[in-house]
């Protein structure tokens, strides 16, 4: 046998620190300038954590989120059409005493995630891996393990992980899987034990996220939920907590207040622009994940559907005023924003973020709503502006909205590659699946759905309805 023979194992092996080193250049690439801290990574390997990494929430109202993370490598692709969990599946043998270790691992709470490298060219030797960019050595997939243990029979089948096929792992779904934590954590309060000592306000909260309660209900109200009956629990809490609670119930008060206003001027309604503050930071994942922003984003389209006399509009600023200052993850959101307001039959683009009143809420509603103030944003607080505390004239918000318009970096025209020559990342990065991954985000609930609109064929080109009302351009 020639002296420089590898033997299978030690290709294994290879192959394996390379996915590792891979991986690691691959999220740093992701987060660059996020103000990420650096990955760890955890040495030796214990058959349970490889890295652990933090991502910022890039809003000091919200937590960080932290991900840990098993690298699994192989060089043979095993695909299963028949699979436990009911749909296509990459099969990844793993040894019994491997994958017990990881379910008592998963079982502390610490979210805990797959990955699974399988290189691209199997006729590769792994060193020679080395010799191609990083994006060249591997395909790569997700996997939410405390998902997959709490939510299928495993033990079954305790010799493999089954890995959806759609559950692929590049920028745009790594951007999603921030994006379901970052809402899943922030809304988190209203679900947690200490409400369920207070029976009244956990009957009051599921008002405000229903699709229809939040607009009969609240609609009909208006504020006075907000500004009379949550007041009343501040005493049950310190005051940080009360603060996170209000704000959080009050973002779909407002939206259902908004929503009511517009299903009662549907019939005269024929203008919907908003330029949106929650593009300029972590905020901007509620436009994908959070249930109550759905709620809304509906709304509009609903009633201007088939209508060729309605206009729908988003603007979303850039969190930067230099675009290649603005985090990787941050592009892939907003982008994915854009994509799922098509569907939506809503004309969304992303413009220069501008040099004053950034963080202010900009709208004008036609059929005689008018302006509607809602909250403005900073990087480190949220503030209600309730109806009465608007300093901006109708005329303003035009004029503010119109100038916004014309510094556009995309709009509804713009494709994938487009998007990807815009943001200097390959294509490849931005591509999403066919079907929604799964056991890769947080579970839904009633503050959490997926953007399922994203994972369909998108064309190229998608025209949005109608065209902007006289005097508003």
């Amino acid at each position: 046998m020639p002296g420089n023979t590898i033997v299978p194992g030690q290709e294994a092996e290879q192959r394996g620190h390379i996915a590792e080193r891979t991986f690691q250049d691959m999220l740093e690439w992701w987060l660059t300038g996020s103000g990420a801290p650096q990955i760890s990574q955890i040495v030796p390997d214990t058959q349970k954590v490889d890295f652990r990494i933090t991502v910022p929430s890039l809003w000091k109202n919200s937590e960080n989120i932290t991900l840990e993370w098993q690298v699994k490598s192989t060089a043979r692709l095993e695909f299963v059409d028949k699979s436990p969990l009911g749909g296509r599946c990459i099969k990844l043998g793993v040894k019994r005493r491997d994958l017990e270790s990881l379910f008592e691992f998963s079982r502390s709470g610490s979210p805990l995630m797959l990955a699974l490298a399988v290189q691209r060219d199997r006729s590769q030797r792994p060193n020679d891996l080395l010799m191609v960019s990083p994006f060249e050595r591997f395909h790569w997939w997700g996997l939410d393990l405390n998902q997959y243990f709490s939510r299928t029979d495993w033990r079954s089948r305790a010799e493999a992980i089954y890995i959806p096929e759609q559950n692929r792992l590049n920028l745009a779904t790594f951007s999603l899987l921030w994006g379901a934590r970052w809402v899943a954590d922030y809304f988190s309060s209203l679900s947690g034990p200490e409400l369920l000592m207070l029976p009244e306000l956990s009957r009051l909260i599921p008002h405000f996220f229903h699709p229809q309660r939040s607009v009969d209900a609240i609609g009909e109200r208006g504020w006075s939920l907000l500004e009379q009956r949550l007041p009343r629990f501040r005493r049950e809490f310190d005051p940080p907590t009360f603060s996170k609670i209000s704000f959080q119930t009050g973002l779909a008060a407002g939206l259902g207040v908004i929503r009511h206003r517009m299903y009662e001027a549907a019939h005269c309604l024929d203008v919907v622009r908003n330029y949106c503050p929650e593009s300029l930071f972590g905020t901007a994942n509620l436009w994908l994940f959070s249930s109550c922003y759905h709620h809304f984003m509906r709304t509009s389209g609903e009633i201007g559907n088939g209508r060729d006399d309605y206009f729908s509009q988003r603007l979303l600023p850039l969190p930067s005023e230099d675009i290649r200052d603005v985090p990787l993850i941050m592009l892939a959101t907003l982008w994915h924003v854009l994509l799922v307001y098509r569907t939506l039959h809503t004309e969304v683009r992303l413009v220069q973020r501008p040099s004053s009143h950034a963080g202010d809420d900009f709208s004008y509603y036609g059929g005689g709503i008018g302006y509607f103030p809602w909250f403005t944003l900073s990087g480190d607080r949220a503030d209600w502006v309730i109806e009465i505390g608007s300093t901006h004239a109708l005329a303003d918000n035009l004029d503010f909205i119109n100038a916004r318009e014309r510094e556009s970096w995309l709009d509804a025209n713009h494709t994938e590659a487009d998007a990807a020559r815009v943001f200097h990342i390959p294509r490849e990065q931005l591509r999403l699946p066919g079907s929604c991954p799964q056991f890769m985000f947080p579970r839904e609930s009633l503050f959490v759905r997926y953007p399922r609109e994203l994972f369909i064929a998108q064309p190229d080109r998608l025209l949005v309805h109608g065209t902007h009302p006289k005097g508003t351009s």
